[in-house]
């Protein structure tokens, strides 16, 4: 009786999934006890929410009045009833009086600017600042501690008595992250209020409020800091801020929050005066009810904080990690004038931000740039920072915050995506021009697969980085577009000649493994193979030998054979074919010779004598090639994408690492010509256009200070780049003209061939002349033409079987010292022998006929013969 299968069972993967479901379900969360869910934590901070909303709603000036140096001690400190504002929260509020007076004073220095028209250079629009301050700026901060006596006072915040009910990540305050120790470093600070809701206290708003102090106008605003230092790693610490913004009188005063501090809720009570508290907390009760009443609609399905200091995520999560919170104090400077004249500024400066955010084609003048001045504070972590300039330190050595707005920044991220583009369509043409110099397989197995190689790599680095910001940065996509289609023709292109190079170089890759693998078996010892017969004979002992192959690159040996075979003849296989088929058939011959088990009679050399099947070759093809890039690159783009969270001084050892390789893609070819003994392979507008479109970009961001990408400037990292370059260009050029081997000891490689020799008339009974120049004086082919009375040079002329045309060559008398020749020793005579060529089989051409006909073919014009690589 045949078995049965068992039953399916069709429901077995469903019961799992059930099982499953209901362990998830049913299990406790970590953040409460059984029942709790993220829901639950969500409603709880939206109470949290509301209650420091509605203490921002009933507090007043002067409600948050915390303990300082300068304060009276008959007057009685008081605090807010928000986290991060209690007086058991033991933040360092006592330093709020110096953030206030520093804030103070560099709003003062920029303001009497202001008054007084004078700008950066003293040329600034008078009473104009710019009202929409969207943009980047960049500058150095230092670490303020005037006001501390015995240093920063170090305490132990208890997290659970700060904000009960979170389950933090961790407490200690050494693992508290955007904790910043050091003492200087660069500041990086991205404004952003297009979005912003705005209030303008003029009239009925007006009550309470005196609009000369405030400016009658006030906006929302956010930002995004970066702050590195010595111990931050990557870019440094960046997170979000936001506040509020009196464009009138280019205040800014920003704040994080977070479940430890809640800063945006207790910003009006960290303004300067009455009047900018009244402003900010009428603007913050519209602006945060609304947002507030917004997050408890979206409990299901919005848990994020619109107030997340973590600029990319949506909140600081079910279990945050603590980190230092900022408040920062912003002070816009007055616009530098330089040409902008006109009657009434103020309209003036109007038109240019309207131009800016909304254009329409009007002719705009230089836009000044964007200058700002900063005070931070750190109330838990205690240390306060500021921006480096005036009035502390000379404008030559700093000059607080400079960048730009971000229309005019777009815009030049636009322009110079198109100059990007322009030299990746130079390098196009370069290697299209290249690639039709190459176009033989004699020139085309000079050059380098690996220089060839480099180039692509970083150019598909570069197409893919492009691609990527045309698709996802739509404000500069004509631009990125453009310039990642200049880098997929560049790609394209390189691809396909790097294809052709190695298909072209494939033969000589399996000659040198042949030969590699014949050297290897010379040096294994031979193994004796038992025999019937008499294994001691004479026959045994040549059978063991190896076969002689003469082949149009030299002699070989063929594997050992029977003593069946031993009396074989050699194989010869003549000169008359190209050199590449002929390299194929030497490896093809070589490894189908036969070898028959029994057979007592001589083999005769035939063709359809019978063969057993050879081994089959190992070949690779440009697949495999193509396999080992696209690993290469991605380990590249790994390790660069985890490099931004590296140490600063790591991370820029590796982009100097990175680019001393990058920028040695002439190596490989130098290496080759010394190889294959070649003075030249590439074309010397490929080589010079390349190195120069290739330093270009190294040249903006290493030369140029307010580049798109605000990297830093070196001018002596960029000094040595271009110094390595140059001098592989100089040794490219030294072996065109003193050979490739020059400088190197003789023994490092195998002797090549000089097409090049000193030609002596002691070598015509030797047969060292040409076979042209040996006939005797008097021939109509030759002539010895007399060139001095002493008669130790002379030269010779013979017709060149290229061109026709007679050769004339400088031949050294007999007992004459060639190295004191002029016609042979020194520049001039090394000059005067590269104007002919002589070739292993003794012919002499003229040196561009012979170069031009070796372009095509590695023959000898005459006889055939096989020439070797120039």
């Amino acid at each position: 009786m045949p078995a049965q299968s068992p039953p399916p069972q069709e429901y077995a993967r469903l019961v799992i999934i059930c099982i499953l479901l209901f362990f998830v379900y049913s299990s406790p969360e970590q953040n409460g006890g059984p029942g709790y869910t993220s829901r639950d934590y969500v409603a709880e901070r939206n109470g949290r929410v509301r209650h420091n909303l509605d203490v921002l709603n009933h507090t007043r000036w002067q409600d948050f009045s915390p303990k300082g140096p300068a304060k009276p001690d008959h007057e009685a400190a008081r605090y807010l009833n928000l986290t991060g504002f209690r007086e058991d929260d033991d933040y360092v509020w006592e330093r709020l009086d110096t953030f206030k007076k520093r804030s103070k004073l560099f709003s003062d220095e920029a303001l009497s600017r202001l008054r007084l028209g004078e700008g950066n250079g003293g040329d600034a629009l008078p009473g104009e600042i710019y009202e929409n301050v969207t943009g980047v700026v960049v500058g150095k901060w230092v670490r303020y501690s005037g006001d501390l006596a015995r240093g920063e006072r170090h305490r132990t915040l208890n997290l659970s008595e700060i904000s009960p009910g979170i389950d933090w990540a961790y407490q200690n305050e050494r693992f508290w992250t955007r904790n910043v120790t050091g003492l200087e470093g660069r500041l990086v600070l991205r404004l952003d209020e297009k979005d912003g809701h705005e209030m303008d206290f003029v009239g009925n708003d007006a009550s309470n409020i005196q609009p000369d102090l405030t400016g009658g106008l006030v906006r929302e605003i956010a930002a995004t800091m970066t702050l590195q230092d010595q111990s931050s790693n990557g870019d440094g610490y960046e997170f979000r801020l936001h506040g509020v913004h009196w464009p009138k009188q280019g205040t800014i005063l920003l704040t994080t929050t977070s479940e430890k501090f809640a800063g945006i809720f207790g910003l009006p009570h960290l303004t300067l005066s009455k009047d900018y508290f009244t402003s900010s907390q009428r603007i913050l009760n519209a602006t945060l009810g609304k947002a507030v009443k917004k997050m408890e609609k979206a409990i299901w399905f919005d848990p994020s904080n619109p107030w997340s200091s973590t600029p990319d995520a949506q909140g600081d999560g079910m279990m945050p990690s603590p980190h230092c919170e900022y408040v920062v104090a912003v002070q816009v400077y007055p616009m530098a004038g330089g040409s902008l004249v006109s009657s009434d500024p103020k309209m003036l400066v109007h038109q240019i931000e309207q131009e800016l955010r909304f254009p329409n084609g009007a002719p705009l003048p230089i836009v000044p740039r964007l200058q700002l001045t900063t005070v931070i504070l750190s109330p838990d972590c205690g240390f306060m920072l500021e921006s480096k300039g005036p009035p502390d330190f000379s404008p030559k050595l700093a000059e607080h915050l400079v960048g730009k707005k971000q229309e005019v920044w777009l815009h030049n991220v636009h322009d110079w995506l198109l100059v990007f583009g322009a030299v990746m369509f130079g390098q196009v043409m370069l290697m299209k021009i290249q690639s039709k110099e190459a176009s033989t397989p004699s020139t085309t197995a000079r050059v380098s697969l690996y220089s060839i190689g480099m180039m692509l790599m970083v150019d598909a680095l570069i197409f893919s980085a492009l691609s990527l910001l045309s698709a996802t940065a739509p404000n500069i996509f004509p631009s990125a577009l453009l310039a990642s289609f200049a880098g997929l023709m560049s790609v394209a292109l390189e691809a396909r000649f790097a294809s052709v190079v190695y298909n072209v170089q494939e033969p000589e890759r399996r000659e040198r493994l042949r030969a590699e693998l014949a050297t290897e078996a010379a040096r294994a010892p031979a193994q004796p193979t038992p025999t019937a017969t008499s294994a001691s004979s004479p026959q045994t002992a040549s059978a063991n030998t190896s076969i002689p192959v003469i082949t149009a690159a030299g002699a070989d040996l063929a594997p050992p054979r029977s003593a069946s075979t031993a009396t074989e003849l050699p194989i010869i296989v003549p000169s008359d074919q190209d050199i590449d088929a002929e390299m194929a058939e030497n490896v093809s011959a070589s490894s189908s010779v036969p070898i028959p088990v029994q057979n007592t009679t001589p083999l005769l050399p035939t063709t359809n004598r019978p063969t057993t099947t050879p081994p089959p070759q190992a070949s690779s093809s440009f697949g495999s090639m193509y396999v080992k890039f696209v690993l290469t690159l991605t380990l590249v783009l790994f390790v660069s994408l985890s490099s931004i969270a590296w140490p600063v001084w790591l991370r820029t050892a590796y982009i100097h690492l990175l680019s001393m390789i990058y920028l040695s893609f002439w190596i490989p070819q130098i290496r080759r010509n010394i190889l294959r003994n070649c003075r030249k392979a590439l074309l010397w507008k490929f080589v010079i256009g390349q190195s120069i479109l290739r330093l270009l970009p190294f040249a903006y961001f290493y030369l140029r200070e307010d580049n798109i990408m605000f990297a830093r400037s070196d001018w002596k990292a960029f000094a040595v780049y271009v110094g390595w370059v140059w001098i592989q260009i100089w040794i490219l050029a030294a072996q065109e003209i003193l050979g490739p081997r020059w400088g190197l000891p003789k023994t490092w490689t195998d002797e090549g061939w000089d097409y090049h020799p000193i030609l002596r008339e002691d070598n015509v009974e030797a047969g060292g002349l040409p076979i042209g120049l040996m006939q005797i004086p008097g021939s109509p082919t030759l002539e010895r033409v007399r060139t001095g009375d002493d008669k130790k040079n002379s030269t010779m002329s013979v017709d060149c079987a290229i061109c026709m045309q007679v050769l004339e060559v400088p031949v050294v008398a007999s007992g004459t010292d060639a190295g004191s020749s002029g016609a042979a020793g020194g520049v001039v005579g090394m000059l005067a022998r590269r104007q002919y060529m002589v070739t292993p089989c003794r012919h002499v051409f003229h040196s561009p006929c012979l170069e031009g006909w070796m372009r095509f073919r590695l023959q000898c014009p005459i006889c055939r013969e096989t020439l070797p690589a120039l």
